[in-house]
């Protein structure tokens, strides 16, 4: 039997997972029911892989998923991210200290209600302190039984080529879509045989992919999109016109923008897998409609001329 790709070791067949972050309010008020709601219909409809952080909320999205999941016998596998400093509730900076990693994945392990995590990102690379000793501590962790697969998100290629020589490494999480393409300028290429899979957050670049994005006049005065320079009025005029080409595809094969959207990033490689960051039913319905979704060689081609980062 063919070796399974890492990608579908965490993922499942359909390399598609959760984005808990906007269930906790980052893009607008969601109810704690419909945000489990939401992570029921996900696993009804065969969704195994949900990434949150101890960040978002900060905590509570962490035991909105533990309580969504707790009635679920075969354990789906479930990724967050540690490494912020959190002082009462308040981001205050970064912190990948040992002792500080550890302490916030025993704390990630209480309000997950487990006793061992499947996948632990460092969520953002502390400048104070070397990929190598975060690593290192979080590779104690592992082999104390308490962490799964160890991850890396928002980093560069050098800070890669630096982890895995500590250990093994499960998995990089960047933000990639056809707006944000960064990643195949050098850290795709440095990932290439290696056996990490590569996790594309805001594969939708924040709804911008999905029509439904606003400008920052038009948003909520907490959404975290005000703080996004694409959103500035100016700016998503700019990018609107760039993603008409994706809008032109979706209205001739009767789907979703995010349809399109989701199935040219899948197709990128069998390691690349997606966590939209879904906030109702409907939305976890369109991103597996993605999976089965197939662009033509024309269609593809005409997708290619939209970078926009």
């Amino acid at each position: 039997m063919a070796r399974l790709s890492p990608a579908v070791d965490l993922f499942g067949e359909m390399r598609l997972g959760l984005g808990c972050m906007a269930l906790t309010g980052l893009f607008g008020h969601v109810h704690r029911r419909s945000a489990i709601r939401t992570i029921h219909h996900a696993l009804e409809i065969g969704v195994r892989h949900f990434d949150t952080a101890e960040l978002y909320g900060p905590y509570v999205n962490e035991e909105i998923l533990a309580e969504a999941l707790a009635s679920q016998l075969d354990r789906p596998v479930v990724a967050t991210k540690v490494g912020y400093k959190l002082v009462e509730g308040k981001i205050v900076g970064l912190d990948s200290r040992p002792a500080s990693l550890r302490a916030a994945v025993e704390g990630s392990l209480r309000r997950l209600r487990r006793d061992r995590i499947d996948l632990v990102y460092q969520h953002r690379q502390d400048p104070a302190v070397p990929v190598e000793e975060a690593i290192g501590e979080l590779a104690r962790l592992q082999a104390e039984g308490k962490i799964g697969g160890i991850g890396l998100s928002a980093i560069d290629s050098a800070t890669f080529a630096r982890a895995k020589v500590v250990t093994a490494i499960a998995a990089v999480q960047n933000e990639y879509s056809l707006l944000h393409r960064e990643p195949e300028c050098n850290l795709l290429a440095t990932m290439t045989g290696s056996q990490t899979t590569f996790v594309a957050y805001s594969p939708l670049a924040r709804g911008l992919l999905a029509g439904t994005a606003r400008s920052w006049p038009q948003q909520a005065p907490g959404d975290y999109r005000r703080s996004d320079e694409r959103f500035a009025p100016d700016r998503l005029v700019a990018i609107t016109d760039a993603a008409a080409v994706l809008h032109a595809i979706a209205a001739n094969r009767q789907v979703a923008a995010s349809v399109v959207a989701l199935s040219w990033l899948l197709n990128r490689s069998r390691n690349v897998a997606v966590i939209p960051g879904c906030k109702s039913p409907a939305q976890v319905s369109l991103a597996k409609e993605a999976v089965q979704f197939e662009l033509s060689a024309e269609e593809r081609v005409r997708l290619e001329a939209m970078w926009f980062s």
